[in-house]
């Protein structure tokens, strides 16, 4: 029981960024999210994650598929331009197959949620509201905590809001910040060249706690779109509390890198696509206490997460597999 409770963690914890055509190149443009106030847009994010480690010697992969649809309704626009939108979930993905059983949801298709996917079902339907700054980040957070209690009572006996539900980053005001600028929160503070970069360093919290040092390098504009680099390089947070997996505390030590690019709407700040992809690999060390030491087990793990995000001012005719 205790393997079973540290591998669900381990795997949820890390499911637990001018108008027109612009013929000089060399010009300064400012990226900067700029959505119309009384205007609805749509966001699309599908993660797609892999977990290979070892427990006990026993190799075990696992495959993980979230994918969130949602509506975004720009209630007003402050003298700053920083906006409040509400996000409305209009279509959920969930996939998963391992040794901890097989699930295959989607919220397009005319089938009952399958067992493990009740949450994600309970989704569709729900709004909270954000105000978010032109450069992507979270000022203020309302209404998720009714989201929480609404997709509670739908997904019957599954607790949601635990560590192991691979819902739970969606469920809190501080998974919604981490979630929604580690989105969007790619764009500079003042106008930028051509060949010109920026960087900013992110701390996360939830699920599980990574720091990382992020790059941009704005590549070429062309059409009224600008193409952005992006690299990072990711490691966990050594200061972070263990992860509690009952009896067990789980101290995480994993590195990597992650690389994607990005396709910015220059006009309206709409990131029309960001792909990105992050590999990284350490190990789980498992002690019996918070305080240490942590050396009961050692849980050789790697994470390859790939990420496809879209934003448009148009509903989207398929959903993203």
């Amino acid at each position: 029981m205790e393997r079973r409770k540290i591998t669900v963690l381990l795997t949820t914890a890390i499911c637990v960024g001018v108008v027109g055509f612009c013929s000089d190149a060399s010009a300064a443009v400012q990226l900067s999210l700029k959505l119309q106030k009384g205007k609805t847009y749509y966001q699309r994010v599908v993660i797609d994650q892999r977990v290979a480690q070892t427990v006990m010697g026993q190799e075990q992969a696992m495959d993980y598929i979230i994918g969130l649809g949602q509506k975004l309704d720009v209630l007003d626009v402050d003298g700053q331009g920083n906006m409040q939108v509400r996000h409305t979930y209009i279509w959920s993905r969930f996939k998963q197959s391992g040794p901890m059983g097989q699930a295959d949801y989607d919220s397009s298709q005319p089938a009952a949620a399958v067992a493990g996917a009740e949450g994600f079902a309970a989704l569709v339907g729900q709004s909270y509201v954000i105000k978010v700054s032109p450069q992507g980040k979270v000022l203020d957070v309302n209404g998720v905590e009714a989201v929480a209690e609404s997709v509670q009572k739908k997904a019957g006996g599954m607790n949601v809001t635990s560590a192991e539900s691979p819902l739970s980053f969606l469920l809190t005001k501080q998974g919604i910040v981490e979630t929604e600028e580690g989105l969007l929160a790619v764009y500079p503070e003042g106008p930028v060249e051509v060949g010109a970069s920026w960087t900013e360093k992110k701390v996360t919290k939830q699920g599980l706690a990574m720091i990382t040092e992020l790059k941009w390098t704005l590549q070429k504009r062309e059409g009224g779109v600008a193409t952005v680099a992006e690299a990072a390089s990711v490691k966990s947070d050594p200061s972070a509390p263990p992860l509690d997996a009952g009896t067990a505390k789980i101290k995480v030590d994993v590195s990597g890198t992650e690389e994607g690019t990005l396709e910015v709407e220059e006009a309206t700040g709409l990131i029309k696509i960001n792909r990105s992809r992050q590999e990284l690999k350490g190990q789980m060390n498992v002690g019996a206490s918070a305080e240490g030491p942590f050396d009961m087990m050692k849980i050789p793990a790697a994470f390859t997460t790939s990420v496809a995000l879209e934003m448009s001012d148009r509903m989207w005719q398929t959903p993203q597999k």
